[in-house]
């Protein structure tokens, strides 16, 4: 049996106050050398995660900080806004106690849980930013934004605040709209939201639910969508876009509707054989977390003229619910939209050489990152 496995099937036998936070840190079983060495001079934020009740924090091991340290394109963005570090931080702190069994004995295979992360320059989901959280085969694997997957390598470190979990990747902060649906190769979905000039307006909003349709859907449609007035366009991403409410996987009910922005017009969700369709398309990728809601992927494009089309769920693809349907020369809305910078789902971490050894001096420029991530955006964490 994988060592994981074992871990997150037994919790430590250590009652949840016989523990400190600087007890499980010190654990050389932990292999937390480098966040302890985070923490050691910043004395604010240690005694915030001290002296916390009911909270889970996801402790990034020596892997996952050293691969951060080496990360340039995250240096740069701590670098460039001073309260992306105490983001960063809060957004591995989960809300409650979650113990590995709240994962691997739930009723539903994934679930969403709250994050301290709140700020509303970086979020507006209500009560908290989301980390889904889906356990197969007794491991549990957390998916964050870009698609990013962090599987938990071993649990249930009690202290007495509450318990902590090992990570050797850290989580990735919901991004914005446009962003993530780039990420995600769904870049005619981001370019019909700009052309139609709704972007921005569902960045602003709060609790969004995006369905959008993956680039084969647009080719497919291209010569009636392409032709459309700005109007028009509006009309139709509008039917694609739920306002109030991010609509997660476990949410979505068989049968249930909800209403768009397009002149309160709703879309019914049909659950058949555990795959989910939204009208007459089929959800080929749930749960995109994007920093005001949630995406769903289609595999084709709804039409608010036609509500009434209805899925074939024995299909491979769904007909396409416009009449007149039919491709163009290259995809339609992409045109000056970038290309994802991730693989997605499977995305890989990048080779970055040799580990330090537990104990060892931490390398220089390990070293001046680490000086440079703590000052200012711990305290951001603590005050914000």
């Amino acid at each position: 049996m994988k060592l994981a496995k074992h871990l997150l099937a037994m919790p430590i036998a250590v009652g949840i106050s016989a523990q400190t936070f600087s007890d499980v840190l010190s654990d050389p079983n932990a292999a937390l050398e480098l966040l302890n060495s985070y923490l050691a001079g910043e004395e604010a934020l240690f005694a915030l995660l001290s002296t916390a009740k009911d909270i889970t924090v996801l402790a990034p091991s020596n892997e996952a900080l050293y691969r951060l340290e080496n990360d340039e394109a995250m240096i740069a963005r701590f670098a460039a806004d001073p309260g992306m570090m105490g983001a960063f931080l809060k957004y591995h702190v989960f809300s409650g106690v979650w113990y590995s069994s709240s994962f691997t004995a739930a009723k539903s295979p994934v679930t969403f849980v709250p994050t301290m992360l709140n700020d509303t320059a970086f979020t507006n989901v209500t009560g908290g930013q989301r980390v889904k959280a889906r356990a197969k085969n007794g491991e549990v694997v957390l998916y964050s934004g870009m698609l990013t997957q962090t599987p938990i390598r071993s649990a249930n470190y009690n202290f007495s605040g509450g318990t902590i979990h090992i990570i050797d990747r850290v989580l990735t902060i919901p991004a914005n709209i446009t962003d993530t649906l780039v990420s995600a190769n769904l870049t005619a979905a981001a370019g019909a939201l700009k052309v139609a000039k709704m972007a921005q307006g569902i960045g602003q909003g709060n609790q969004v639910t995006v369905l959008a349709p993956d680039n084969d859907a647009f080719n497919a449609i291209g010569k009636v969508i392409g032709a459309m007035s700005t109007a028009d366009l509006a009309a139709v991403m509008g039917y694609h876009v739920i306002p109030g409410q991010a609509l997660y996987s476990d949410m979505i009910k068989n049968g249930s509707t909800e209403t768009t922005t397009t002149q309160n017009e709703a879309v019914l969700f049909r659950v058949e054989d555990g795959a989910i369709f939204v009208n007459g398309a089929r959800v080929i990728q749930t749960d995109i977390l994007f920093d005001n809601g949630v995406i769903h992927m289609l595999d084709g494009v709804l039409n608010p003229q036609n509500t009434s089309a209805a899925p074939n769920p024995t299909a491979a693809t769904q007909a396409p619910a416009f009449s007149g349907a039919g491709t163009t020369n290259g995809v339609p809305f992409t045109s000056g939209i970038g290309t994802p910078t991730s693989a997605g789902p499977t995305a890989t971490v990048t080779d970055l050489g040799p580990l330090p050894v537990a104990g060892a001096p931490v390398p220089l420029r390990t070293g001046a990152v680490r000086a440079a991530l703590l000052f200012g955006g711990a305290a951001m964490f603590v005050n914000a």
